[in-house]
């Protein structure tokens, strides 16, 4: 941090805006209390390679930038293109069957369902509303096959979780709304017991406590080759 610039750039008026307004706030404060410059009700218009143009006319000077704008939908070859909602998602009905189709399902993120009244815009693109609809299709097709009614898709929010750094993250669940060290931790530990199969949760969970307190990160970055050691591979 203390060679670089980092700017986080929010179209919405906050950060996480799928979460509470408390943990937004809270969230905002961590990043801010971390030297990230936050950008609230600005977007990215266009970047150069050099410079960034905000929708608000700023300029940015920077040589890196990570786009994460969400997640869009791939359009099917044979799906109407009426059949598509917002983000190239896929409209469904309540059954999770694409809209015109009676024998066709979509779920998770290629879905959109903009029947439920909870959630108008269709549901939260992550793991569970994934999960969940998978869980409920397979049901539904072997009904179909017992030429049994289908049972419509009904979400169990059981909340939402991010985390902001090293001890820091805040938590939406469905009785208590909590930020901190010890929603990190609870953090962890859901990432932990969703991770298959004994071992893996054993081996993860050592690496954690290793790189908790030895601070040691490992490389995580694609770097490009040195074209004379490509060279010299080729020769041999």
């Amino acid at each position: 941090m203390s060679h670089m610039d980092i700017h986080l750039v929010e179209s919405n008026g906050k950060v996480l805006n799928g979460m509470s307004e408390k943990a937004s706030a809270k969230a905002l404060e961590y990043l801010q209390k971390m030297g990230v410059k936050v950008h609230l009700n600005c977007a990215v218009k266009s970047y150069n390679g050099y410079e960034v143009l905000f929708n608000t006319g700023e300029k940015l000077i920077s040589r890196t930038l990570i786009w994460a704008a969400g997640v869009s939908g791939k359009p099917i070859e044979g799906i109407a293109a009426e059949q598509l909602g917002r983000g190239a998602r896929v409209k469904v009905d309540e059954f999770n069957r694409v809209k015109g189709y009676e024998n066709i399902f979509a779920i998770g993120d290629a879905a959109i369902m903009e029947g439920d009244p909870k959630f108008t815009g269709g549901h939260p693109q992550m793991a569970q509303p994934a999960i969940q609809q998978g869980r409920l299709v397979a049901k539904n097709i072997k009904r179909i096959i017992a030429k049994k009614p289908l049972t419509p898709f009904r979400y169990n929010d059981m909340g939402a979780m991010a985390t902001i750094g090293r001890n820091r993250a805040v938590a939406d669940l469905k009785a208590f709304k909590f930020q901190g060290f010890f929603a990190w931790l609870v953090w962890m530990f859901i990432h932990l017991i969703s991770i298959i199969g004994f071992r893996n949760k054993v081996f993860t969970l050592l690496s954690w406590l290793w790189s908790y307190f030895s601070y040691d990160k490992s490389n995580r970055l694609i770097i490009s080759r040195n074209k004379d050691v490509i060279d010299s591979d080729k020769q041999q």
